[in-house]
């Protein structure tokens, strides 16, 4: 997946703030709606091409990260509140009302994998500059 994005500011440590267009789903081409608008945003990462203000650059994105990520993100909550349910449906499956104790220790057990899942975002959120890197300089500034 690759991406064009624009110079905006050099920064300390060879690191830039680059100005790219998030992703969309319908890549803003489709007929019936008239496209969408892309919302922009700043991201801070490594100036490997010794990039400077103005320059676009092409920002090659590694999906082997951004696919872990994603099912760490979305599929940890998940888990935990089906596997959450079925133990509590196996250890106490005598209790009247069982299905509706499940779901809220379920509900309960997901929350706290939502916890988890922001303490690990704080702690390895460096690796957000290596998912993404420049691959070449496109157009130097005017």
């Amino acid at each position: 997946m690759e991406q064009i994005g624009f110079i905006t500011k050099i920064l300390p440590e060879d690191k830039c703030k680059v100005l790219i267009s998030r992703i969309s789903g319908c890549k803003g081409t489709c007929k019936t709606c008239g496209g969408c608008s892309t919302p922009t945003m700043h991201i801070v990462m490594k100036n490997t091409l010794d990039a400077e203000v103005g320059d676009r650059v092409k920002i090659g994105v590694d999906s082997n990260i951004i696919l872990k990520y994603s099912i760490f993100l979305y599929g940890f909550p998940i888990l935990m509140f089906i596997l959450s349910i079925l133990l509590v449906n196996i250890t106490l499956s005598n209790l009247k009302g069982i299905d509706i104790i499940g779901f809220v220790v379920g509900l309960f057990t997901m929350f706290l994998a939502f916890l988890i899942i922001k303490f690990v975002d704080k702690k390895y959120a460096y690796l957000a500059t290596k998912a993404m890197y420049m691959e070449e300089i496109i157009s130097k500034n005017d």
